[in-house]
């Protein structure tokens, strides 16, 4: 007996099925809070999670997080996107609408997802705003602050609009006589 291969499975062993014939993705109810960490980033980002990997950073903003808003608000977060990300199953526009009521316009936690999600693009953290520090508690690193010079060097907004960030990583020689690439020229 052959799973379907987009079935989700959650229990029990199952005989041998080649991996060509299954989806690989864990269902998001099992994902483990970093990969739960990936795919939100993934939503906020628009870049897939092998881009994300790329940078190197994962690990680093995953410990990141929960060292400026704490592990409880942390975790909260991450369970609120495993949520809405269940709920949405699988439709694209329906999951990235609940990410926009669920976790965008929530006054706790879509200040949290626009800083990840800046922190992705830009390398640095941006100290929460005031109001939300007076509600949900001020913490020691919370403090605006580039993460370090790999997260400059890294920062998706370089690859977003088609170059190099400006003392690292140069394009290399000549490439300037090139016109810039416009759009979504590969």
């Amino acid at each position: 007996m052959s799973r379907p291969p987009t079935a989700h499975w959650i229990a029990g062993p199952a005989p041998f099925t080649p991996v060509t014939d299954v989806v690989v993705a864990t269902p998001p109810a099992q994902q483990s809070p970093l990969e739960l960490f990936v795919s939100l980033s993934v939503t906020l980002t628009g870049f897939d999670a092998a881009e994300l990997h790329a940078t190197a950073l994962v690990q680093t903003y995953y410990a990141l997080l929960p060292s400026i808003i704490g592990d409880r608000v942390f975790g909260e977060l991450l369970t609120r996107w495993r949520d809405t990300y269940i709920r949405g199953d699988g439709d694209e526009p329906e999951l990235l609408e609940l990410v926009k009521e669920q976790i965008l316009d929530d006054p706790k936690f879509g200040p949290l997802a626009r800083n990840l999600g800046a922190l992705w693009y830009l390398g640095m953290w941006n100290q929460l705003p005031a109001d939300w520090r007076n509600v949900h508690g001020a913490w020691a690193n919370d403090v605006t602050f580039v993460v370090s010079p790999q997260s400059y060097t890294e920062a998706l907004v370089w690859k977003a609009i088609h170059t190099h960030p400006p003392a690292a990583k140069q394009p290399g020689f000549g490439s300037w006589a090139l016109p810039p690439k416009i759009g979504n020229e590969a």
